[in-house]
C-alpha cells in the first residue's frame, strides 16, 4: 500500500494540473472533446506504443500533431535483479515526461530516460507524457525487483 500512495498524488497532481491548463484554454469544450471515439487510440502490444489525435482542432498558431509514447526498455512484466533502474522511451520532440517522480525532457529527437530506485517486489511505474499543445499521454508498467539471496 506503501508504494501505491505515491503514484496515486502523482496521477491526482498531474489530472490537475491538466484540468487547469484545459480551463484556461479560450475556447469552449465540447463533449466529443473528452469523450472521443475509441478508434482515436491506436495500441500496440509489441512495442506498447500509444497515439492519441486532437480531439478538436487546436487553438490558433498551434499545430495538429500527435503525441505518441513508446517504452522502449524495460518490458512490461520483466523481473530485475538491480534496484537501479533506467526507463527508456520515445515520444515527440521537447515534450516533457515524468516517470513516477522523476521529471525529464524529452531531447530534440523525442528519445528520453529515467533512472528510478526500485522496491522489492513488484513496482507499478507511470510514463506520462505532455506537450505544448495540451496533449497527453500515459503507460503504465510492472517491473519486479528481486534482489536476490
Amino acid at each position: 500500500m506503501k508504494k501505491v500512495i505515491p503514484v496515486i498524488v502523482i496521477v491526482i497532481l498531474i489530472g490537475a494540473g491538466l484540468f487547469i491548463l484545459r480551463a484556461r484554454s479560450q475556447r469552449e469544450i465540447t463533449p466529443a472533446e473528452y469523450f472521443p471515439e475509441p478508434t482515436a487510440a491506436a495500441t500496440t502490444q509489441e512495442t506498447q506504443e500509444e497515439t492519441f489525435f486532437p480531439a478538436a482542432t487546436p487553438a490558433v498558431g498551434k499545430p495538429v500533431t500527435s503525441l505518441t509514447l513508446t517504452i522502449s526498455s524495460p518490458a512490461y512484466g520483466v523481473t530485475v535483479t538491480s534496484a537501479k533502474l533506467t526507463v527508456r522511451g520515445k515520444t515527440l520532440p521537447k515534450a516533457e515526461v515524468f516517470v513516477n517522480d522523476v521529471e525529464t525532457v524529452a531531447d530534440g529527437s523525442g528519445n528520453f530516460s529515467a533512472t528510478l530506485t526500485l522496491d522489492e517486489g513488484e513496482n507499478y511505474i507511470i510514463v506520462f507524457a505532455n506537450d505544448d499543445a495540451g496533449n497527453a499521454v500515459e503507460k503504465e508498467l510492472i517491473v519486479n525487483y528481486n534482489a536476490g539471496e
